[in-house]
């Protein structure tokens, strides 16, 4: 700066200019709702934030309070402070115990939470970063001299920020905390070893507005209690009518029989109500029926869509074909091909995706390291074990080594060949990609549920149709278990919920591009 250049004098009039603003800016700065004035914009986003949704932080602008002198009216001020300006109110100088202090009355408005979610939470705590400390406390006990201070200060100030002395032995934040939001109510927003910051809760009232409901409640509960003594006094004023006056009962004597009978006819006898019994019978096995086959349509209906689905997949998938010219392995070396391999602590879990581009790629990065590459199968029968390895041998181009069943699963043994080649593009352009794969297996899955659904459907619609004819046939009993059985079943309404289109499904799953994770060499499948 000392440099007699003219940019240079220039940028150091331009400096000085700024800071005094600034200087002049704090100085002006008045806090609003526990913020300042040069906040106003991060309050305004609040407030723009919060109009949206139902959180009732009522920070809007209000008219300029002037902050120094509602402190001095809260208590003496902290003269050890070395912070920012205004200097705090001295909590340990407040009384501890304020005779007839009671937590402040609060009511929740209508269609308000009380709690807040994590967005209004971050907001509170944004606000209350820019915010100067109110208090400066030293205690952990004894504090409800502050608590009636921050009470009037919510009437001002949406929070309250408490900054804890420094250099006090035994201070315990947790303490404080919880002595403070036991005697005033409020939501603790953040807490630390410098600040405790409360915010004074959406169900918070103004004095003003908290005695006109104190008030009310007192007249409701009064008028309650003349409502009461008239309805003692009008039910004792009631004389009771002797049993001589009152006429002769009719209810269950012969009178009212014969009345009922020419009313509504005789009552049924056993062999009616035996009948109507069976009748009841029928109807409900005829019911149990319909919705069984109801049901039995809407499962055919899905696996049609399921197989839609799964042949939408399949277009994406284009297998190569086995090489003829193999490269040939001798019985020695297939011997210790194999017990090297299935020592192998290295391997690659072929999950419920199976074979996919994903699958290639992580085989030729196994190769670059050693010649064999064992894979572990699990939860598959011998038949689709021998298929996928078939599918890894055409599309890897390596030597099929052997196929044994150990403790893991199915191990699946490769060899990539004395020749071997790491290919330029490892993943196959003609295999289906990570999200592909899963939507096949998940339709795949879908599908063979539907199947074993509609076959058990077959077998209870079968099992009811027989009854059915013989209770037609012999009068035989229904049976209660298969009913209990068949009711229990319709009771669990899954198949009236609307499902997702395959169209809507596999929007997810049918683009290409996949995300950077997968071309990590180190991923398993």
């Amino acid at each position: 700066m000392n440099y007699n250049l003219q940019c240079v004098q220039s940028y150091a009039k331009f400096t000085e200019i700024d800071s005094d603003k600034d200087v002049a800016d704090a100085n002006s700065a008045v806090p609003i709702h526990g913020g300042h004035n040069s906040h106003k914009s991060r309050a305004d986003g609040v407030k723009r934030s919060t109009s949206t949704g139902d959180f009732s932080l009522e920070l809007e602008a209000t008219q300029a309070f002037d902050i120094d002198a509602f402190l001095d009216q809260l208590g003496p001020r902290y003269k050890d402070w070395s912070g920012r300006s205004p200097i705090p109110v001295d909590a340990d100088l407040l009384p501890g115990v304020v005779p007839g202090y009671k937590p402040p009355f609060r009511l929740l408005p209508y269609k308000i939470k009380s709690t807040l979610r994590d967005k209004e939470m971050t907001a509170l705590r944004r606000l209350a970063r820019q915010t100067a400390p109110h208090f400066a406390l030293g205690r952990n006990r004894e504090h409800q001299g502050l608590a009636a201070a921050m009470v009037k200060l919510w009437e001002k100030s949406a929070i309250a920020k408490i900054a804890i002395k420094r250099g006090v032995p035994n201070t315990c934040n947790d303490r404080m905390a919880e002595e403070i939001k036991k005697l005033t109510g409020g939501v603790l927003v953040s807490r630390n070893k410098e600040y405790i910051i409360f915010y004074r809760g959406n169900d918070f009232i103004t004095p003003k507005v908290r005695q006109v409901l104190v008030e009310k409640q007192e007249q409701s509960i009064i008028q309650q209690d003349e409502e009461e003594l008239a309805r003692l006094k009008a039910s004792a004023s009631i004389t009771s009518i002797p049993n001589e006056l009152k006429g002769p009962l009719v209810a269950g004597t012969l009178a009212e029989t014969t009345e009922a009978k020419s009313r509504w006819g005789d009552s049924l006898n056993d062999k009616q109500r035996e009948e109507d019994m069976k009748r009841l019978a029928l109807m409900k096995h005829t019911s149990l029926l319909n919705n069984l086959k109801r049901k039995l349509i809407l499962a055919k209906t899905k696996v049609a869509k399921a197989e839609r689905a799964l042949a939408k997949v399949q277009e994406f998938l284009s297998p190569a074909e086995l090489p003829t010219d193999l490269e040939t392995v001798t019985d020695e070396e297939r011997f210790l091909f194999r017990r090297i391999g299935l020592k192998m602590r290295a391997f690659l879990m072929l999950g419920r995706r199976e074979v996919f581009d994903g699958t290639v790629q992580n085989m030729h990065l196994h190769w670059k390291h050693r010649e064999l590459v064992k894979i572990i199968v699990r939860g598959k029968s011998f038949a689709q074990v021998k298929h996928i390895a078939i599918s890894l041998e055409a599309e890897s181009e390596g030597v099929l080594i052997s196929l044994d069943k150990t403790t893991k699963g199915y191990a699946i043994i490769f060899y990539r060949g004395k020749n071997y080649r790491r290919p330029q593009i490892m993943k196959p352009r003609n295999l289906l990609t990570r999200r592909q794969a899963l939507a096949r297996s998940i339709e795949l899955q879908r599908r063979e549920a539907l199947k074993h659904h509609i076959s058990s459907l077959q077998n209870k619609i079968w099992k009811l149709n027989t009854q059915l004819v013989q209770m037609k046939a012999a009068k035989e009993k229904e049976d209660s278990k298969l009913l209990q059985t068949v009711e229990d079943d319709l009771s669990s309404d899954d198949d009236d919920v609307e499902d997702e289109g395959e169209e809507a499904y596999l929007q997810t799953y049918s683009s290409d591009e996949e995300e950077d994770a997968d071309d990590d060499s180190n991923e398993y499948l």
